[in-house]
């Protein structure tokens, strides 16, 4: 996950208000993740939560 503006073959979607853009290669591992926040020992942060697989990116 990264803070970059999205590249011309992204596809964009909204999620919780917040604009995502999601790699087309990637698209296929993204349907069943939820966006949230979580506070952490480092501070708050955006998580990708549900990934079955650890090592897909």
């Amino acid at each position: 996950m990264s803070l970059d503006e999205a590249k011309a073959d992204d596809k964009l979607e909204t999620l919780n208000t917040i604009k995502v853009a999601i790699d087309p290669k990637i698209e296929s591992m993204t349907t069943d993740l939820v966006l949230d926040v979580q506070e952490t020992p480092q501070g708050k942060g955006l998580v990708l939560l549900g990934m079955k697989d650890s090592d897909c990116c």
